[in-house]
Parts: structure tokens; sequence; C-alpha cells
């Protein structure tokens, strides 16, 4: 592996990029906002010294970047007039500005650190280690692993009607995350018989263990795949187009795994019934939730309690677990959520 450090102009940068491309393990693009975007541009007319640029150099000569893909989104997109700037109170597009200041810009100098001949493991921890005290979430870290379930969570559960219906947000990965977080579980279960902590570090060992699985484990990786993504599209059968109303991931992780549980044991009008008490069981508790100090049901203001504090610990998973089992038996005897 070879590493060299160059000096180049925001000019530079500009006309190399149909050379520049982004790997699948970095951040989705376009992540920061105007104003973050402006901060970069204003800290360039000020001459100001902003981080380098990591690319890696494929044979081609083609530029893989493996750390400042934000920087560049917001140099490429002032330059190409996208968004104004306001500087001296005033917002100004690229073009609007005067001559001296566009040739600021352009001409301003910073580092390119180029990389060549380096494996796919080293760029991927190199990345990760640049990302370090840059606030990178759990699912862009993950994304950054590789390996067969890496790409089912990623390419195959997270494609699913159920889970792109679901109000969570789409940038950063926070869909794929709660894949992974269905993921481990359902693993978890089909192997141990228990559930699992939620961590960015379990999610990561998780994905490494069936990252090129043999045997046993090959054969659990495709049984259980083909389950949960029959469970998915079971579960968008039965909620439709209601799956818009579901915006907490522990909540949906939570009705998923109860649906696992369940699903060989209710028909048609139960899955029915099924769907009506998850909906009804969200509404009240955001209900209860805008009461503030006014609640009065015991009940949800306790599994509240476990959707909001350490969701992602397994005793919480498990306490949540036997919350539900417990208000879907009293659902379909009284049609009420209990403690009402």
């Amino acid at each position: 592996m070879k590493r060299r450090v160059e000096n180049w102009t925001v000019e530079r940068l500009h006309k190399a990029r149909a050379r520049i491309s982004f790997p699948e393990y970095q951040r989705q693009p376009n992540l920061w906002s105007i104003e973050k975007k402006g901060l970069l541009i204003d800290s360039i007319l000020q001459d100001i010294d902003i981080p380098k640029l990591y690319f890696n150099e494929a044979e081609d000569r083609s530029l893989e970047v493996v750390d400042g893909q934000q920087r560049l989104w917001a140099i490429w997109g002032f330059i190409d007039d996208e968004y104004s700037y306001t500087p001296d109170g005033k917002r100004q597009k690229f073009s609007e500005l005067s001559p001296d200041q566009r040739d600021a810009i352009v001409s301003y100098s910073l580092q390119v650190s180029i990389i060549k001949n380096a494996t796919d493991e080293y760029l991927r921890e190199l990345f990760l280690r640049l990302q370090l005290g840059l606030l990178l979430v759990m699912g862009e870290k993950l994304n950054a692993a590789t390996g067969n379930m890496k790409d089912f969570v990623f390419k195959r559960l997270a494609k699913q009607k159920f889970i792109r219906g679901v109000r969570i947000v789409s940038r950063r990965f926070a869909k794929e995350t709660l894949c992974a977080q269905i993921a481990i579980n359902s693993f978890t279960r089909a192997k141990l018989g228990s559930f699992s902590r939620t961590r960015y570090e379990d999610l990561l060992s998780f994905f490494k263990e069936y990252e090129h699985p043999q045997g046993r484990d090959l054969e659990l990786l495709r049984k259980q795949t083909k389950r949960i993504l029959e469970l998915v599209d079971d579960l968008w059968e039965c909620f439709g187009t209601r799956t818009g109303e579901l915006n907490n991931r522990s909540y949906i992780l939570s009705v998923y795994l109860f649906f696992e549980e369940i699903h060989m044991t209710i028909g048609t009008n139960d899955r029915a019934r099924f769907a009506q008490f998850s909906f009804a069981l969200w509404k009240r508790l955001k209900e209860e939730i805008s009461k503030g100090i006014d609640r009065s049901n015991r009940e949800l203001y306790s599994f509240e309690a476990l959707l909001s504090s350490a969701p992602g610990e397994k005793y919480q998973i498990e306490r949540r677990h036997q919350k539900l089992i417990e208000y879907y038996e009293h659902y379909k005897k009284t049609a009420k959520i209990k403690g009402d």
C-alpha cells in the first residue's frame, strides 16, 4: 500500500468530479443542512483550514472517497448554484458573488490524501476510524460492514414494503438499523431461544458471525432469512397503508417479534384483530404520553418506559414482549387496552 498527500484547489476538485465515486459503506449523500454547507463555504472564503480529504486510487486512476463526502457535496453544490450562501447578510449563489470572491473559492487549496493498493478491509477500517469524532450513527457504521447478513439486511429486508412503509426517517440508514435489530433477535430466538441486545457492537458481531457462514450456520441463514421476509410480507398484508402510523423503532421491533411468535397460530380473522390491537395500543400510548403528568393508565405508563428507557437492552425487549402477550390476551377478551 502507498499513500501520498497532495494539495488540490477547489477548481481541480470540481473538474475531477467525473472521476470521483463513493463506496457503499459511505454515509448517504447530502446529509448536511444548508447552514452547515454555508459554514464550510465561509471557511473557504476566509481561508480557514478544513480537514483533508481521503481518496482511494483505483487501477484506472479513478478516485473513491474514503472520507470527505459531505464536504465534497457542499463544495460541488455551491459551485453549481444549487444553494445560496449568506455573506454580509445577503443570500447569494456562487454565480452572484463578486469576481474576487469566486476566485477565492476556486483557488482555495486543501489537502488530499491519496491511497493506492489498499485492501477493502483496510479502507473500511480507515473510514470508521476517521469518523470516531464525527457523530457517525449506528446505521452508517453498520453500512461499513460486509458479508451475507449485511447484504440481507441492507439490500433485501430494508426494501420490503412493510419496512418502507413505517414512518421512520430513511436517512442515515435508520430503517436498515431496525432491520438489523429484527434480524439479530429473530436469529437468536431461532438458535438459542432468547432475545438479543441491539447495541452497535452486538449488531456488528452478528454481521461478522454470518459474514461467510458455512455448514449449519449457512443452513440457518437461508432458512431464517426466508422466514423473516415472509413475515414482514404478512405484516404488510395485515397493516397495509396504516403501517405509516408506526414511527417508533422499538415498538415496531416488538410488534414484529410478537407477530413472529404467534404467526403460525392465527387465522385471517385473528390477523385483522392483531392489526387492530397493534394500532389501538400505539394510539393509546401516544395519547397517554401527550397527557404528561395527567396520565391515567398506569399500564401504558410502564410500557412507555420500556420503549424509551434503554430500549435496545435484552431485558427491555423481553419485558416488552411479555407485556404485548398480556395486553393482546386482554384485548381479545375485552376489545380494550389493558388499564383503560
